[in-house]
């Protein structure tokens, strides 16, 4: 069963500086298959490493999405960015994040 996956305003503006529309459609169609793909970085987040088109993994781009199984919630992409300008998130972005993450569960959860 396909998981439903929502970008944040936060992810779409970075992934059209970042990403060709194709790049964005893998992210979205391999999270949507596997939405615990990835490393899980606590509080529901988990990194993804994806190839460029034509190019490796480890020159690629890292993803951050939020996924809470069981709570009935879609995957929500938080964060995109190139591997050659931040290897990770930062302590504080990813508490950001997490924050965010927590926002969104509880938003989402009350309009169900």
């Amino acid at each position: 069963m396909l998981t439903t996956v929502v970008e944040t305003p936060e992810f779409s503006r970075k992934a059209k500086a970042l990403l060709t529309e194709a790049e964005r459609m893998r992210i979205v169609d391999t999270l949507s298959a596997q939405p615990e793909a990835g490393v899980s970085l606590g509080g529901g987040l988990r990194k993804v490493r994806f190839a460029r088109e034509g190019g490796g993994k480890s020159g690629g781009f890292r993803t951050i999405h939020f996924y809470a199984p069981g709570q009935g919630l879609p995957v929500f992409l938080m964060d995109v960015f190139a591997k050659n300008v931040r290897g990770n998130v930062t302590t504080g972005e990813q508490a950001a994040m997490t924050e965010a993450a927590a926002q969104i569960a509880g938003t989402y959860g009350e309009k169900k």
